[in-house]
């Protein structure tokens, strides 16, 4: 991972830690996806706080995107957010610094639906294109159909 966000225990001793910031687009790791383009900065903005021996952290994390709608098939502009982000970390594991970046990810890939459909395509009135004639008429092969085989057999 290229970029990364990381947080000092020692800092969190002297009060709570505000983190807002962007991590770029590649930072999601989503490049070879085909039904996602144009991934703007991660957008975070996190609040720390040392809870005896946990840290929590909360706030939000978002990144605007294309994605290609199932239904027509355009790409269309999106906000993945997850604005109730809530971790906590164990600082005995920890060491001296915590790294949020891999949550901080997962957070917005998670959310990213596996069936996106564009509010255009949700509508009621969103008509599927219309193919051209000579492909919406099957070939009449004396009456077959992809189903003339299965309608034969006798069950």
């Amino acid at each position: 991972m290229s970029s990364s966000l990381h947080l000092s225990i020692e800092a969190l001793e002297k009060g709570p830690v505000q983190l807002s910031g962007e991590l770029p687009g590649k930072f999601l790791e989503l490049e070879g996806e085909p039904s996602i383009r144009n991934i703007s900065p991660v957008e975070y903005q996190l609040q720390a706080e040392l809870k005896g021996s946990e840290v929590l952290v909360t706030g939000e994390v978002k990144a605007q995107m294309e994605l290609e709608c199932v239904r027509s098939g355009a790409f269309f502009s999106t906000i993945i957010q997850e604005s109730a982000f809530l971790r906590d970390y164990s600082t005995e594991d920890s060491g001296e610094s915590l790294n949020l970046s891999e949550d901080v990810r997962e957070a917005v890939v998670i959310l990213i639906p596996a069936y996106p459909v564009s509010p255009e395509a949700q509508s009621q009135d969103f008509e599927l294109p219309k193919l051209p004639e000579k492909l919406r008429e099957l070939p009449d092969s004396h009456g077959l159909t992809p189903w003339s085989d299965l309608d034969q057999l006798n069950l």
